[in-house]
């Protein structure tokens, strides 16, 4: 629960802080249960996971703030009196909004008397019920939607995605806020003309390891209109990937230059109402981080977007082989009752290993041919001479290869992880 000043979490286990007395002592709840650390304050907008809870049930995964009434629980004891801060701002799980939205208090109270274990002290409900209605007696119009929650993992097919990206774009055009923090309040129509123009890529499973295993190691990328496959686009990753999480991408022009918007899944592990409104208010995407690319912007290789970057320079390299897959039936007759074509859908594998080029392999010389053994070279980025009279450079990703004699026995001591669409065939005597 928030306190009229900015909200503070603890860095070291990513919960929101309480406060207590004047000045505020920032501490975790009372029902939290930690490893004994102190509180390690940070305020939540440095932050790109929160483990908040629902501050009606306890439910770890909220997803709207709402605001209501200042609430205080003051305790007096024998010696002293404890003044606990619990804020005009709440977080809300999908459930709780759902009963709250219904006028069903009663069953938001079941739920918090249930999930503290107290439903055998006559005196506990009341005294929830106190502390719900000074919230809700004075609640105000409007809520906000809660970024930083990390949701169990959905997995989003590739014909589920124009519905995706529809339910997306309704809830741009809507009403309901978005963190200030994202910074996005001022754009996210434009955001969602993008959206509606966008080309839809889905990003296969082999293909995700790549973009993962290259965005790692990443060097710095000057971004350019050629590197970008579209003018806008929204991109899927089958799993979420990086230590962000991110399961989707979306970038449009606009007037203050490319907005990138980066995603997580939100739903997961719902079910019944709760799931049916969160699906038709917002939908399967929650954007958790946002950003403005200018053209000829260098984007360091520790950047949030490097998944989208690496995923964007491979696709440009060609390593990507792209071809297009029927919506689901469903789908296209929703917009064929809308008079809207139906959208074309990307698929993105890696495409088949080349037996000669110039992005990978070396050339075999005399080099090579004193060497006794073969050893995998790891996958790794190169700069490449590109653009007018090859004075420009970009990142071309060499896949791992085998460097040495063909006839040449293989170091065993080498590890490499290969990546294909493909299962390779074993050879004979092994």
């Amino acid at each position: 629960m928030t306190a009229p000043h900015e909200e503070m979490a603890c860095q070291t286990c990513l919960s929101p802080l309480n406060t207590l007395g004047m000045p505020p002592t920032y501490v975790h709840p009372t029902h939290l249960a930690t490893d004994g650390h102190k509180p390690a304050p940070v305020p939540v907008s440095q932050l790109d996971t929160v483990r908040r809870t629902c501050d009606f049930c306890g439910d770890p995964y909220p997803i709207w703030t709402m605001h209501g009434g200042e609430v205080t629980a003051i305790a007096i004891g024998p010696t002293a009196g404890l003044v606990q801060d619990f804020g005009d701002s709440w977080a809300a799980c999908a459930a709780c909004q759902t009963h709250i939205d219904e006028g069903r208090n009663d069953i938001v109270i079941d739920r918090a008397i249930r999930a503290l274990g107290l439903a055998n002290h006559p005196h506990v409900r009341t005294r929830i019920e106190e502390l719900h209605q000074a919230f809700l007696n004075a609640r105000l119009a409007g809520r906000t939607l809660i970024t930083t929650t990390t949701w169990p993992a959905t997995t989003i097919t590739a014909t589920a995605l124009p519905k995706v990206r529809d339910r997306l774009t309704r809830f741009y055009r809507g009403t309901d806020n978005l963190p200030a923090t994202l910074g996005i309040t001022d754009t996210r129509q434009q955001i969602a003309d993008g959206l509606e123009r966008s080309h839809l890529y889905w990003i296969d499973n082999d293909f995700t390891d790549l973009a993962e295993h290259a965005a790692a190691q990443l060097p710095a990328v000057r971004v350019s209109r050629d590197l970008i496959p579209s003018t806008d686009g929204i991109l899927i990753w089958p799993r979420p990937v990086t230590h962000l999480q991110l399961t989707a991408a979306s970038w449009a022009d606009t007037p203050h230059g490319r907005a990138v918007v980066l995603y997580r899944t939100i739903g997961g592990g719902l079910h019944g109402k709760p799931l049916q409104r969160l699906r038709e208010q917002v939908g399967w995407l929650a954007p958790t981080r946002a950003t403005h690319l200018s053209e000829q912007q260098v984007i360091p290789g520790d950047h949030p977007a490097a998944a989208l970057v690496a995923t964007w320079l491979l696709i440009a390299q060609q390593a990507a082989e792209v071809t297009t897959a029927r919506v689901d039936k469903t789908i296209a007759r929703t917009y064929a009752r809308t008079n809207r074509p139906v959208p074309e859908l990307r698929i993105v594998h890696i495409r088949g290993r080349r037996t000669t080029g110039s992005h990978g392999e070396p050339k075999r010389g005399s080099q090579e041919r004193s060497q006794t053994s073969r050893f995998w070279v790891s996958g790794h980025w190169r700069n490449q001479a590109h653009g007018p009279g090859r004075s420009l450079r970009r990142p071309v990703y060499i896949h791992p290869f085998l460097r040495g004699p063909d006839d040449a026995p293989i170091k065993l001591s080498t590890t490499v992880r290969m990546l294909s669409s493909h299962q390779p065939k074993p050879q004979d005597g092994q």
